[in-house]
């Protein structure tokens, strides 16, 4: 009883008397790419904070962390999530009513696969391409778009998908930086960077429906090009990022409801703590509020926070813990007020659980 007391007087304190949510769908991604993949006990503890929070939803930003068996050289120095480390954890959620969606970035981002020579044939600049940000990187990044990529994401697929519950899979496709530089230069001058963009996208949204799943991706590179957004697959669900006070979610929200995806697309605002020790809060605040208020207003399904591992992952753990609370309460719509944020977070992550152990 005295734990139930404290779950319910939490509740209160973190969404009022809010009975009904802004969004269906209410998911953290936590990158496990960067240099750090947490422990199962560090995951399990992360689990019981989201349940605390009313969240329903999980994913685990992969790139190269989860333990393929044909693929060793990859992440053998990684510290990878295992299959069984994936059966557990899905077990886990479920029984917190979280729903576990697997992540599999598929297109760009892939530079871990790519600079191994096993794997470079599958990349759109083997030998490497200028960066518009970092310069020069030695490996591509981006997968070209061929039968020969599909191929290969298809038994990646194969392997991943089985040891999850959920009937969905995110499969990335956000920052395809070089591709047109390389082996598909001739296609893009001739139909268009974004056509052969979408085209291949088009096709990981097949292997995936294989499986049964429904495909959600990262919607930066069409909304750059709005006019395709109607040529998207309406059994998708598109995932709008944005990480700034104003970032563009009142038309890119628009865009993507007004062609058909009204109540099944996301919008994704970050925690703002990656690139930093501390966190920027002030930044993830705005860009929280921002994010539901327009996904909210052009009837978004789901808000999914951020929190990203660019740089090293150098932030402490606990700079993630202000921007889940608020981003929870924003998708309650519940005041997130700001000052209560040191007694909110010692109590979420603080209480104990069912089992009595400690949050962290």
């Amino acid at each position: 009883m005295p734990f139930l007391c404290a779950v319910q007087t939490l509740d209160q304190q973190l969404f009022g008397n809010r009975s009904e949510a802004l969004f269906e769908r209410r998911g953290l991604m936590l990158d496990i790419s960067r240099n750090r993949v947490p422990t199962m006990n560090c995951l399990k503890e992360l689990v019981d904070a989201l349940a605390l929070l009313r969240y329903n939803e999980l994913q685990l930003y992969t790139e190269h962390t989860f333990a393929y068996k044909d693929h060793t050289a990859v992440w053998q120095d990684a510290s990878p999530m295992t299959a069984s480390d994936i059966h557990e954890l899905d077990r886990y959620c479920a029984q917190r009513q979280i729903e576990l969606v697997p992540s599999q970035n598929s297109f760009g981002h892939m530079e871990r696969w790519l600079k191994h020579s096993e794997y470079r044939n599958l990349a759109e600049c083997p030998e490497g391409f200028e960066h518009p940000i970092s310069g020069w990187r030695d490996a591509g990044t981006t997968l070209y778009p061929s039968d020969e990529s599909a191929r290969f994401i298809a038994t990646l697929y194969e392997e991943l998908l089985p040891n999850f519950g959920s009937k969905q899979l995110h499969i990335g496709g956000d920052e395809p930086w070089e591709l047109g530089q390389g082996r598909s230069q001739q296609q893009v001058e001739a139909r268009g960077k974004h056509r052969v963009y979408l085209d291949f996208l088009k096709e990981l949204f097949r292997l995936a429906g294989k499986h049964g799943v429904t495909p959600q991706f990262w919607a930066d590179i069409i909304l750059e090009k709005p006019e395709l957004v109607p040529e998207l697959p309406k059994e998708v669900v598109p995932v709008i990022w944005g990480y700034d006070a104003d970032s563009p979610y009142p038309e890119q929200c628009a865009t993507v409801a007004s062609a058909g995806f009204a109540d099944r697309y996301y919008v994704a605002p970050g925690a703002g703590n990656w690139n930093s020790f501390g966190g920027r809060l002030d930044i993830a605040r705005s860009n929280i509020a921002l994010a539901a208020r327009e996904g909210a207003r052009h009837r978004a399904q789901g808000l999914l926070l951020t929190a990203w591992g660019d740089g090293g992952h150098h932030q402490c753990w606990s700079s993630l813990y202000p921007p889940l609370i608020l981003a929870a309460q924003a998708a309650w719509g519940a005041p997130m007020a700001e000052a209560q944020l040191p007694t909110l977070v010692d109590s979420v992550f603080k209480l104990p659980t069912c089992n009595g152990t400690a949050l962290c």
